[in-house]
């Protein structure tokens, strides 16, 4: 099974939308509920897992939690959620030294500490292997935040800023919580392109039963990187958002959203590009 095969299999046993549950569970990577003063309440949930996210022979450990805190932090940014209270679990192999852990939580802190987010507590364990860092978020926004379920075909698809560059030339990157804010009061509907552009596009089209063309020379590229390694870049901290026309400005128009259900990437005569990597699937 790929990511989006296993979530499909799963949902069925968790809680779907209903009552003040406004985003449940294969929506969105974000559940969302309405508070009884009106406001709206944003929750998430992200790991990152030694060896796959995250390489401590190379990454400072204040490094590490403050990237897993950047990207865990994507899921509201893309709700236009602003953070509030977190809680985070960290599991440890024996191997590591004894500073390790009490650094990453001051990468954690630092971060947390510069976008409002109280870390109020979490767990500890024994890793027997890899050791990992989770994250749980809550974020309050004062606008409805729409799920990727919402996409319709005919809208277009826009993104934030350039891509491929934070994974491989950002030390810490910060999180589009602003940006995220101000497409969410003009409806758009958002997603984070931590998995990569293409990756992200296709949850829409499980989630809302679209699919997508993207125009390979419209895609914005941080420098050095081609469009197609763009396409496909993951740890990026921009948004992919979708809207009825016109798209803010701020956002670089890259495509548009279809009926058919299909993920495609156009050349600049309009026909149809291979792209064999995606993005980034955890059980690939």
């Amino acid at each position: 099974m790929n990511e989006l095969e296993l979530i499909a299999r799963l949902v069925p046993h968790l809680a779907g939308r209903g009552g003040d549950l406004l985003i449940g569970a294969g929506e969105d990577d974000a559940a969302a509920w309405r508070e009884d003063d009106g406001t709206f309440t944003v929750a998430t949930c992200d790991t990152s897992v030694e060896t796959i996210h995250f390489d401590l022979s190379r990454q400072a450990p204040e490094d590490v939690g403050w990237r897993a805190l950047c990207f865990a932090l994507g899921d509201l940014a893309a709700k236009g959620a602003w953070p509030t209270y977190g809680l985070t679990s960290i599991s440890i192999p024996r191997r590591w030294d004894d500073t390790v852990a009490e650094r990453i939580y001051s990468g954690l802190a630092e971060l947390a500490g510069a976008v409002g987010l109280r870390l109020v507590g979490g767990d500890t364990t024994l890793a027997p292997g890899q050791g990992s860092l989770t994250l749980m978020l809550l974020g309050s926004t004062k606008v409805e935040p729409l799920p990727r379920s919402a996409a319709r075909a005919g809208w277009q698809v826009g993104v934030t800023g350039p891509l491929g560059g934070a994974g491989l030339h950002v030390r810490r990157p910060r999180p589009r919580l602003e940006v995220g804010t101000r497409m969410s009061i003009a409806a758009l509907c958002c997603g984070d392109i931590s998995d990569g552009l293409l990756r992200e596009l296709d949850k829409f089209a499980q989630a809302a039963g679209v699919g997508a063309r993207v125009r390979l020379a419209a895609v914005p590229c941080a420098e050095g990187v081609n469009a197609v390694q763009a396409l496909s870049s993951g740890e990026e901290v921009e948004l992919v958002c979708c809207g009825r026309a016109p798209l803010p400005r701020e956002l670089t128009l890259v495509g548009e959203l279809t009926e058919d259900g299909r993920v495609v990437v156009l050349d600049a005569a309009g026909q149809e590009v291979e792209v064999e990597n995606r993005g980034w699937d955890h059980f690939a």
